[in-house]
């Protein structure tokens, strides 16, 4: 027996299949368990970061929607803004915001991340809810630039929210952190959760990443997202996503901007992860060890 977890978010469909202690493979043996390393941590910390952020920003934005970089006019031997600084403009910022969407009759839902780059320049990363562009930068005022990039129409953010996390990886836990957490969010976002069921139909999943019959047409795998390694524990996952065909699957606009492929096109074989320590990634299988924990759904 092992756990299938299905989580929808937009129009992408992840689909793991793992193993528990509870749930193993019938009269084999899990991988030798591995004693947490540091760096090995981080990675899976990284990426449970990467899923989430990911799951957000698919189930909530979409083509038209908004990727916003603001930066900061800076003279020649002035200061960087300071992190209470920056907190206060984009607290002002976003509070100009909700008061050009309520004017228009719209709800903004907004994800924002603040970045130090490579020369130590201060920008805020932002992912919003459609608006004429013009009124950003009103909102933004004379601080510095903005540049809008808008979502493709993949429906598939997931480079975009890799991106926003690596840049939150240089400075997350330590004093120079910009924020207490790696992104902040409004409240009125969707939080897709992953509905879990227990299969006892084989003794061992089959590693194969497929659309399945009742989504043919309709889905295509991202096969970047194709992944097969073994969790702190010992035990062995596998995992991919599914796409929903629609305008644009290819390269978007916010993607070429940070120099990235779009993850959807092509054959690649099965990537085979590090063996990861305890971690973020086995938190996610412990959830599971309870049960079922949602039903199969929609002929997955």
């Amino acid at each position: 027996m092992y756990l299938l977890s299905v989580t929808r978010a937009g129009r992408t469909i992840e689909i793991e299949k793992y193993y528990t202690y509870r749930f193993g493979p019938k009269g084999g043996k899990r991988g030798k368990r591995r004693r947490p390393m540091t760096e090995v941590q981080r990675r899976a910390n990284n990426r449970q970061a990467e899923r989430k952020l990911r799951r957000l920003v698919n189930a909530n934005f979409g083509p038209g929607d908004l990727h916003v970089v603001l930066s900061y006019a800076r003279k020649k031997g002035e200061p960087y803004r300071t992190r209470e600084e920056m907190r206060k403009d984009a607290d002002s910022f976003l509070r100009n915001l909700r008061k050009a969407f309520r004017k228009a009759g719209m709800v903004l839902k907004y994800i924002h991340v603040m970045e130090v780059g490579e020369k130590g320049a201060r920008h805020h990363h932002l992912i919003i809810s459609h608006i004429d562009s013009r009124i950003i930068q009103a909102c933004w005022g004379g601080l510095g630039r903005v540049l809008i990039s808008p979502l493709d129409g993949s429906g598939q953010y997931r480079k975009l929210a890799e991106y926003l996390v690596k840049y939150s990886n240089r400075t997350v836990g330590t004093d120079a952190a910009l924020m207490g957490k790696r992104w902040s969010c409004s409240r009125n976002l969707t939080r897709p959760e992953p509905e879990r069921t227990v299969v006892s139909e084989r003794k061992f999943f089959r590693s194969e990443a497929k659309v399945p019959a009742a989504l043919a047409g309709k889905y295509y795998v991202d096969q970047e997202t194709v992944e097969k390694g073994v969790y702190g524990d010992g035990y062995g996952y596998f995992r991919y996503t599914l796409v929903e065909y629609g305008t644009g699957n290819g390269a978007g606009r916010e993607n070429r901007l940070m120099g990235r492929r779009q993850g959807a096109g092509g054959r690649r074989p099965v990537r085979h992860a590090e063996r990861s320590g305890d971690g973020k990634d086995k938190e996610q299988v412990a959830e599971g060890k309870g049960g079922s924990g949602g039903k199969e759904g929609r002929g997955l």
